[in-house]
């Protein structure tokens, strides 16, 4: 009796194998790119740190789950996908809202991952996990096994979020584009599935056969009978594909693919204002007025805001309040309305529609003014970081030259059309990153002072040095920390005079790294420098609170001193005056600072360019000012834009 070994089964087809991994890699750049923009747009109810302190472990638990789950039908796990995308603008903002409100900065985009991205991560892992599988029979050695899924996936996720920002269209687009968009091409691959070559190999189907014939005894065998031959092996293993040619149901979904524009810019629209905002938003239920609401590259959004009347629900004064907010940091604000006074109302600001304007709600920007109070007869100024534009507004009016660098042209704008800022010459407005043009600007100051070659400093123009500088770059409860690196500050004392005022905005605690690390960064630089805090009343253990700090620093040698304030530094405002006059009760003492480092570790907190913690060592700082912003504006108004 012979017997035969069933055939082995077919390998996978080549052409199959590469088909579904170039799907896969479009899948995790889909996920990466889905993750990054629902980053950008928890920022603006959570702010940059905490939208980002554990959103990568979800990224591994998701990744985890999808990866050694039991394998998904690819067919409808993408329409499933396609409408967790279509779902993601409204659960982002609600979620995020909700979880907010709870006002725990860690915890609450930790639940708002879970509740929102966790599902969308791990049914598109779940998807990655079934097309590397799908080429190969289950006997097939060769197959991909879930343990290499797990962290290619969470590693392509994670470190692809870095591409998007450097295209421009994906950089420009809303987020709520993003996801739709994104949601639109996974549902219309799902239409289309059914007229896609089947890339699953085919099914192994045995044929029925007849049951052997029972063999007589022996020696009953009828004479002329012909023996009868071994049973034939049965035969090989017919092939047969699993997947129906597309019917009416399959050419259903196709009709389908017209709808979908029409839900994605009705149905399906976010929760959150146009973008830009074309017209001025009254809130339903509370007394806001939103007049301003662009997205942004830089920012996430841009937004300017009015309380119109006393919230009774709320605690606290912050009726006729205007504010600029850039993400979840409050860049700024003035009081308008009846809180619009001064004690020549003549001498009130105005906005483009013709609105008289009061004074600023944080009065650090006033202290960054008391430069004017150290630097004799100044006669130019240089503002890096615009805000609202009070500081830039001030030496306007006060007749210096300013010159103005602002990455974002949404805060730009918004500053001059709502928050009086005079338009500055085209030559004095600069929309760039500061670090690049302040290097550009140093690299001219050295060739046009002889420091290079003649040949070529002869044919440089002459070169404007900067007498005031006020650096205020703080958003979203921290700093970036390119600018406050040492190669930045000596390229900025290239360029201003030898005894020019350089004013450094810092929010948070004195005691703390990031404030030790920019102290002595500063001092490394320039040998003069004093601190002053904008509390209107005087604090006991000032070094330990998280207030606003000015850092006053000088290239001079010689003693940085503050001349009396006058009548005419006031400009007409009852602030100015309270806190130009009071300006030495709220010193606050660096020359200690860093001495309890050791000297062997002192060089650690000299910031560099390439050796740079500041922005790891101001997460903490970040979480404190997620918590105070809460308790300066209601929820609404972080809900609102």
């Amino acid at each position: 009796m012979s017997s035969r070994l069933p055939p082995p089964p077919p390998r996978a087809n080549t052409f199959h194998v590469a088909l579904t991994r170039v799907a896969a890699i479009g899948v995790l750049l889909g996920l990466s790119l889905v993750t990054w923009a629902y980053r950008r747009a928890l920022e603006p109810q959570y702010g940059s740190a905490p939208a980002s302190l554990h959103l990568g472990k979800v990224v591994w638990s998701a990744s985890i789950l999808g990866s050694f789950a039991p394998t998904v039908p690819v067919g409808r796990a993408t329409l499933g996908l396609a409408l967790l995308l279509y779902a993601l603008p409204s659960a982002t903002y609600y979620v995020a809202a909700y979880t907010a409100r709870l006002g725990d900065p860690i915890w609450g985009p930790v639940a708002t991952h879970l509740i929102v991205l966790l599902p969308v991560l791990s049914l598109g892992v779940a998807i990655v996990k079934a097309l590397q599988e799908a080429p190969y029979n289950k006997e097939d050695v060769s197959a991909p096994q879930s343990s290499i899924t797990l962290p290619v996936c969470a590693t392509a996720i994670n470190s692809l979020q870095g591409l998007w920002p450097s295209i421009p269209y994906i950089a420009t687009l809303p987020d709520s584009q993003i996801f739709l968009q994104a949601g639109t091409a996974v549902a219309s691959l799902w239409t289309i599935a059914p007229f896609l070559p089947n890339v699953t190999p085919p099914r192994l189907v045995r044929p029925l056969t007849a049951a052997p014939a029972t063999p007589e005894p022996k020696g009953k065998q009828r004479k002329g009978t012909p023996k009868k031959s071994e049973p034939a092996s049965p035969p090989p293993t017919i092939p047969r594909h699993n997947a129906p040619a597309p019917g009416g149901s399959s050419k259903l979904r196709v009709a389908l693919l017209p709808l979908l524009p029409f839900l994605t810019s009705t149905i399906l629209r976010p929760a959150t204002l146009p973008h830009p905002l074309l017209e001025p938003y009254n809130h339903p239920s509370h007394p806001l007025r939103i007049l301003y609401s662009v997205d942004s590259i830089y920012s996430g959004v841009v937004v300017v805001g009015e309380t119109t009347a006393a919230d009774p629900n709320v605690p606290g004064n912050i009726d006729h309040l205007r504010y600029l907010r850039a993400g979840h940091s409050l860049l700024g604000g003035v009081w308008v309305g009846p809180k619009a006074q001064a004690w020549d109302p003549e001498l009130l600001l105005e906005d483009e529609a013709g609105q008289k304007l009061g004074d600023t709600i944080y009065s650090a920007f006033v202290v960054q003014e008391a430069a004017l109070l150290a630097k004799k007869q100044p006669k130019n100024a240089l503002i890096i970081g615009l805000g609202t534009g009070i500081a830039a507004t001030s030496f306007m009016r006060h007749g210096i030259e300013t010159t103005l660098v602002e990455i974002d042209p949404a805060v730009y704008d918004a500053a001059k059309r709502f928050f009086g800022l005079p338009a500055p010459p085209p030559e004095r407005l600069v929309l760039q990153d500061a670090k690049t043009w302040v290097h550009n600007r140093s690299v001219t100051a050295r060739s046009g002072s002889g420091e290079t070659d003649e040949s070529k400093s002869s044919l440089l123009p002459t070169f404007e040095r900067f007498d005031v500088v006020v650096h205020d770059c703080f958003s979203g409860g921290s700093v970036p920390a390119h600018l406050y690196t040492q190669s930045f500050w000596r390229d900025l004392k290239d360029i201003v005079t030898p005894d020019a005022v350089v004013a450094v905005n810092f929010a948070g605690s004195l005691n703390s790294k990031s404030a030790k690390a920019i102290i002595l960064t500063l001092r490394s630089v320039f040998p003069q420098c004093r601190a002053f805090y904008d509390a209107l009343e005087a604090h006991g253990d000032i070094n330990n609170e998280f207030v606003n700090w000015v850092f006053f620093c000088t290239p001079s040698t010689n003693a940085l001193e503050f001349r009396r304030a006058t009548q005419s530094d006031f400009l007409g405002s009852y602030l100015r005056r309270h806190v130009l006059t009071s300006l030495s009760e709220h010193e606050g003492d660096i020359s200690t600072i860093g001495d309890d480092i050791p000297e062997d570790k002192r060089e650690q907190y000299i910031l560099k360019d390439m050796v740079n913690p500041l922005a790891d060592w101001q997460q903490k700082e970040a979480i404190k000012h997620w918590k105070i912003m809460r308790g300066v504006l209601p929820d609404v108004v972080w809900e609102t834009y």
